[in-house]
């Protein structure tokens, strides 16, 4: 029986404990060397997890647990040679796969050449348990995390969380272009997968980032060949239009309309989705419907807003969601109140976590209810989104969220592009005051002085913290100084202290 959105939240959130539940008993605790240990270590027994204080019972996993031993959380029986405590492969699994092989035709042969039935029943095996695809994250925290997916992931979970594309009004018969530079990512890789997996595909051009074909050149593309979707980084889809509005000035032929562009990767706030509206409108896209999508390499996958903002949907059925509060990693009391997003995989194979904390500060909690433009039943994650920690810092007495830095200078008029610098009096003095350093590039014909003061002005207002300099420099050398460090997401803030208080 799989799970109906048509459910209530409090039917599908039983559904998915107990789908969790059996899947611990099942895979978990046989086959997943890190987990087992922890149900030992906890004396958990699997055969008597029912409610949710009993899931509860299992220790939060966080990057750092991760990043000892990132091979321990990969589900894998107990092979020769394997220095795990996990379980070899049980009589039933065993006969399964045996079953599985006499009715699946095309384990027959390879090209005519016929195999013995045995090889066809260790390939049976090999397709639920071996990893045939991993990636890892940016490493934007110093701790890069791995996802491995087996063909099992491929096959009969992956094509659920792609098809979600279809929510926001895709159509297969519509085009693709994938601005994410082509990198062991998952940003990268959720689009390939989305490709292939829903049905009948997704018809899709991967650019592979600007460093494999120029932004220029892309542009170039778009205006050739019809697009109805553009998919990037909200950063790079910035630099991307800037250079597309300057082309066009110049004679170059204007792209069609594009109807959506998806973001994912980087926080998007309403002030960051309306600069984007207003520069797709001078590329001759008015009417554009800007999609935020959310995801990370622990996810192993990525969700999407079903329509302009509409939040965020997640999967209830591969997912077990948790809310919990930033200090006490309690639950939170509601739904839809402010917590750290955790979740638990269901029926995955590869890399597999329970109860991992993301880090990531729900600023608008998430719901369990039906969502009015979708009319589906189902958790629904309303940003804003920030790091739990890193995030918010400490400048000059003054708690701040980082992203008000960056809604503060976009509301701006005439600002092109930004990066603020956080740093010290005497850089290596941990004691000496903080100074807050803006260098802005501005639209021609915008006056650098009344920029700087307005700048001034709304960076007092969102954050009660003043900027100690602003420094106006060329569009070309903002872009250079938002991606030296990362490459992948651009540096909107940079905190160059020793010491992050």
């Amino acid at each position: 029986m799989a799970l109906s959105y048509e459910w209530t939240p409090e039917e599908q959130r039983e559904y998915s404990l107990a789908k969790l539940f059996k899947y611990i008993k099942d895979y978990v605790y046989p086959y997943h060397p890190y987990y087992r240990k922890v149900f030992k270590e906890n004396n958990i027994d699997p055969d008597k997890l029912r409610s949710y204080d009993d899931l509860r019972r299992i220790p939060i996993t966080t990057k750092e647990d991760t990043a000892a031993d990132q091979k321990a959380f990969i589900l894998q029986p107990k092979l020769e040679g394997s220095t795990y405590d996990i379980e070899e492969l049980s009589r039933t699994k065993e006969l399964g796969y045996v079953w599985k092989t006499l009715t699946t035709k095309y384990l027959r042969d390879v090209y005519g050449q016929p195999r013995s039935f045995m090889d066809r029943v260790k390939q049976t095996a090999a397709g639920e348990w071996n990893p045939i695809h991993f990636h890892m994250s940016g490493g934007t925290t110093g701790l890069p995390s791995m996802a491995t997916y087996t063909y099992h992931d491929i096959k009969n979970v992956m094509p659920h969380i792609a098809s979600m594309l279809y929510l926001f009004g895709w159509e297969p018969t519509m085009r693709g272009f994938n601005m994410f530079p082509a990198l062991p990512h998952l940003a990268y890789f959720q689009v390939c997968f989305a490709e292939f997996m829903v049905d009948n595909g997704l018809s899709m051009f991967h650019t592979c980032g600007g460093k494999a074909i120029p932004t220029e050149k892309q542009v170039v593309i778009a205006g050739i060949m019809p697009f109805d979707m553009y998919i990037a980084i909200p950063s790079y889809m910035t630099y991307w239009l800037k250079t597309a509005a300057q082309m066009i000035e110049m004679g170059v032929p204007k792209p069609d309309p594009v109807k959506y562009a998806v973001m994912a990767a980087e926080p998007l706030s309403d002030e960051y989705r309306d600069k984007l509206k207003e520069q797709f409108a001078t590329i001759g896209s008015p009417d554009v419907k800007i999609i935020e999508g959310y995801g990370s390499t622990e996810l192993r996958a990525a969700f999407f807003e079903c329509g302009e903002k509409t939040k965020m949907h997640l999967n209830p059925e591969f997912y077990f969601w948790e809310v919990l509060d930033p200090e006490t990693k309690e639950p939170v009391k509601n739904w839809g109140d402010p917590g750290v997003l955790c979740f638990s995989h269901i029926d995955w194979r590869g890399t597999v976590y329970l109860r991992y904390w993301m880090g990531d500060l729900i600023q608008g909690g998430v719901t369990w209810e039906k969502c009015k433009h979708c009319g589906l039943t189902l958790p629904i994650l309303r940003p804003p989104i920030g790091r739990a920690t890193r995030d918010f810092t400490k400048i000059k007495g003054a708690r701040v969220p980082l992203m008000n830095f960056q809604n503060a200078i976009r509301r701006v008029d005439g600002v092109d592009s930004f990066q603020v610098i956080i740093t010290k009096e005497d850089p290596e003095d941990v004691a000496s005051r903080d100074r807050v350093i803006v260098y802005a590039a501005v639209k021609e014909g915008t006056d650098e002085d009344t920029a700087k003061s307005n700048i001034t002005k709304q960076v007092k207002i969102d954050t009660e913290i003043s900027p100690d300099e602003i420094h106006v420099e060329s569009p070309d050398k903002i872009e250079k100084r938002l991606f030296e460090r990362n490459g992948l997401k651009a540096d909107w803030v940079v905190d160059n202290r020793p010491l992050h208080l």
